[in-house]
């Protein structure tokens, strides 16, 4: 027990506060304010809600139907254009809390009376100032409570959102740019900060190769959500967790989910192999190909873990769902109490945290893939045979590496 407990160092609680920041909910109210090159009058036409508008915002499309007069409830129907050509819609419901022409515009959610409001957009402040020939508009959302990583996205979407209405009203276009710049901005930052965080604990060289080793695992998965027919996702780095890509749209099938997850250490594969082309050239591997070798081995083997939130988990949680209906939530408790058991044999305390996780996010009944399209039996075969065969091949990279050093 004490050698378990002794391999503690900082990274541990560190790890442990980022992960209940990141489960920790609360709502967010995302401000922005800018000016506008056009007058207060095109400005508000553009933000206000016109029954049977349709109006193009890129990708995305928004029309607004009135469904109740006398207390001005609109549908909101947003339709995007996926990168095959297929439709995506989605509708919400706004009533019309306050209109002062060219001014000001409050939108109320309406229909969540019995439903959750995490996640949800509650509310929609438009404040309109007239400065000369220009405008300044400032922007507030209310959100429902939201985790960490969602705040710190709902601020960079509203801004980019902004941007969107300022080349519209300036250009008569939609400018993507901003909103790509944004999405950019928050993966170098986060990126920086991951890698000073994970520089204190292992050194600068060390922490480069696994920042880019992190990179590269993230990348497979906004890979697979292009391959599945959906925009570029977004990548977010956590100080002393590691990184997450973010689809932009929720997936409509077990087997999406299982692809998305295993495609990060699939493709992170590429990354292994191509340290080992030295010996394949049949000269000698520098210690550096060696050591990018071991990090992303080790760090896309421990993300194969059958644990959630690791992708391994990911995929376990939808294989059991499949194969034992309500029942999953057992199974996933049963590999938690392993892998914990597993660590703290070896005396590695972090397998005793994720093992500890599984454990407590199924103690109570819930629902696994809600809404999702179940996996067939033949996606049940691929996705464990998949599973099977990346870590079987980065467990022989582990043992080619180890042996170099």
């Amino acid at each position: 027990m004490f050698s378990t407990w002794s391999t503690v160092g900082l990274e541990i609680p560190f790890t442990l506060l980022l992960l209940a920041l990141i489960g920790f909910r609360r709502a967010v109210r995302p401000h922005a304010s800018l000016t506008i090159a056009a007058p207060l009058a095109q400005v508000f036409q553009l933000i206000d809600v016109i029954d049977g508008r349709d109006q193009n915002w890129g990708q995305t499309s928004i029309r607004a139907d009135l469904v109740d007069a006398e207390r001005s409830v609109y549908r909101k129907t947003y339709t995007t254009t996926m990168p095959n050509g297929a439709p995506r819609a989605s509708n919400a419901l706004f009533r019309v809390a306050e209109r002062q022409p060219f001014s000001r515009l409050v939108l109320l959610r309406e229909g969540l009376q019995d439903r959750s409001h995490n996640n949800e957009l509650l509310r929609q402040d438009f404040n309109l100032v007239e400065e000369g020939d220009r405008t300044r508009l400032s922007v507030t959302y209310h959100w429902g409570p939201r985790p960490l990583l969602a705040q710190i996205l709902a601020r960079a979407d509203l801004w980019g959102g902004v941007y969107r209405i300022r080349s519209m009203a300036e250009k008569g276009i939609v400018d993507d740019r901003p909103y790509q710049l944004i999405s950019a901005a928050v993966a170098i930052v986060t990126g920086l900060i991951s890698l000073a965080a994970f520089a204190l604990l292992l050194g600068w060289i060390a922490s480069a190769f696994l920042v880019f080793a992190l990179l590269v695992h993230e990348f497979g998965h906004l890979l697979a959500y292009r391959m599945m027919g959906q925009p570029w996702g977004r990548i977010v780095f956590l100080p002393f967790l590691g990184a997450i890509a973010l689809p932009r749209f929720a997936f409509e099938t077990q087997g999406q989910a299982v692809f998305a997850a295993l495609m990060g250490p699939g493709f992170s594969t590429l990354l292994a192999l191509a340290c080992v082309i030295p010996v394949l050239a049949g000269s000698e591997t520098p210690m550096l190909l060696v050591v990018m070798g071991v990090v992303t081995v080790a760090l896309n083997l421990f993300n194969l873990l059958p644990v959630e939130p690791l992708d391994g988990g990911v995929a376990l949680r939808s294989l059991l769902q499949r194969l034992m209906g309500r029942h999953a939530r057992f199974g996933l408790m049963a590999v938690g109490a392993a892998i914990s058991g597993i660590g703290f044999i070896m005396g590695q305390i972090i397998l005793v945290i994720f093992g500890g996780l599984a454990i407590l996010a199924n103690i109570k009944a819930r629902t696994i893939d809600a809404g999702l399209r179940p996996l067939s039996s033949m996606e049940v075969c691929i996705s464990a045979f998949a599973y099977v065969a990346v870590g079987s091949a980065y467990i022989t990279l582990l043992r080619h590496f180890l042996s170099l050093l």
